[in-house]
């Protein structure tokens, strides 16, 4: 596990960036999607934005103490417990570490990125991908970046995954990781 993901309570801002197709027998779709998520123990709040064929669908997951809360689009939130969406906050979490081993990690070299010296590791084998809404697939290529300290900062890979009636999913995942230990204060929306 990189190290800042072993801090308690585990409180982090992330932005991931999917770029995927697709494809069914002969026809293929583009399918982009952005989750920007706040972490603050065992509360969250995520805006989950998926474009595919030209519409886009927007979604939004507030999580605080035993609520959950959630909308689509502009909607009105609906409220609900939060022992119904356990799984879904689990496969959250799971998504934003997504390599759990350090001995799947090889040394690439020290990096700037953003302007700031990175450490550079790679995956050089295979291993579980798991996306924010819980579908199963494989990180096929995987890299990630790290302050001196282990805290991640950057985090891409390519992906692939079998979806609904055998549909096969490939693209690019990027993580963007900031704000570890917070502050971070997430808050109950009006309803």
């Amino acid at each position: 596990m990189i190290a800042a993901f072993a801090a308690e309570p585990l409180v982090l801002h992330v932005v991931q960036t999917v770029k995927a197709t697709a494809a069914l027998d002969a026809q293929s779709k583009k399918i982009d999607s952005t989750m920007t998520l706040d972490l603050s123990d065992h509360d969250l709040s995520m805006h989950l934005e998926t474009t595919a064929e030209k519409k886009t669908t927007d979604l939004d997951m507030v999580v605080v103490g035993r609520a959950v809360y959630a909308r689509i689009g502009k909607a009105h939130w609906t409220q609900g417990s939060r022992s119904n969406f356990e799984q879904s906050i689990a496969d959250i979490a799971t998504a934003l570490q997504p390599i759990r081993n350090p001995a799947a990690l090889t040394y690439v070299g020290v990096e700037t990125i953003d302007k700031r010296k990175l450490v550079h590791l790679t995956a050089p084998k295979t291993f579980p991908y798991i996306s924010a809404d819980g579908q199963r697939g494989t990180y096929d290529a995987f890299d990630i970046w790290v302050e001196e300290d282990g805290t991640p900062v950057l985090a891409r890979g390519k992906i692939s995954m079998v979806g609904a009636y055998g549909m096969e999913i490939k693209g690019t995942s990027e993580l963007r990781f900031s704000k570890f230990g917070g502050p971070i204060e997430i808050v109950a929306p009006k309803t």
